[in-house]
């Protein structure tokens, strides 16, 4: 199967069992906790999809040894989340908490399917493209997710936009990592500033950061290729 129909696919799997378990699983009084475990539903797919691949380490969930550097580059997702938080937390304790293990399971279900497996059926096609498919596959999937759910259709569009540019950025940092997991906490640790501030960031804010993450992936990209070009060709072993 051709890399972006496998990764397409597995996009539309992982938001089918997302869909189906939201009709299944019971309802729960607890705040986010019927949310939590409806999104753990999920993570069997990209899970699964990595077994079937044979390639547990190259898709992120255990780390590789690797010569590009790393973990400095997750430095700005973390500080991104700071764009949110100015006005405030909202929520007591108990709430914050249930919300806190919502957004980690949103995390590692999220990452786990689009930097993890899908990015790695499309690396092959090269960084840039692959980068540029994440986030759109990434959009798309918030597209069907507004669809299902039945959320303003503007409010969908935005998001779609947003969570592009988002999962293009990220898929960015993702090839200067050797695992997903930086990512996890930094994807957990945004969405926790989002939900738990008392109201949406102005729409220019949104913007912002959506094209700040753009420019991010496009720098790291870059910058990637650019030492690719000014390493030392390897000596003649003969």
């Amino acid at each position: 199967m051709p890399p972006l129909a496998l990764a397409a696919a597995l996009t539309l799997l992982w938001h089918a069992v997302l869909f189906v378990a939201a009709e299944l699983v019971p309802s729960q009084d607890a705040p986010h906790l019927g949310a939590t475990l409806i999104t753990l539903c999920t993570l069997p797919v990209p899970v699964l999809a990595a077994i079937a691949m044979g390639d547990w380490r190259h898709t992120g969930f255990a780390p590789i040894r690797t010569g590009v550097p790393g973990f400095g580059v997750t430095v700005p997702l973390f500080l991104v989340s700071a764009v949110y938080v100015v006005p405030g937390i909202e929520g007591d304790a108990q709430t914050l908490v249930r919300l806190a293990v919502f957004c980690l399971v949103v995390g590692i279900t999220e990452e786990s399917l689009s930097r993890g497996v899908v990015q790695h059926v499309l690396a092959r096609s090269g960084r840039m493209p692959a980068a540029v498919w994440v986030g759109v596959l990434f959009g798309l999937g918030h597209a069907l997710s507004g669809v299902w759910f039945n959320r303003d259709l503007g409010d969908t569009l935005f998001q779609v936009l947003s969570t592009a540019a988002f999962g293009f950025g990220y898929a960015a940092v993702r090839f200067h990592l050797a695992t997903i997991w930086p990512l996890v906490a930094a994807h957990a640790l945004y969405n926790f500033a989002q939900y738990a501030s008392p109201g949406a960031a102005p729409w220019p804010v949104q913007l912002g950061v959506a094209a700040g993450f753009v420019c991010y992936g496009v720098w790291l990209l870059r910058r990637l290729d650019r030492r690719e070009e000014e390493a030392p060709a390897p000596a003649d072993s003969r």
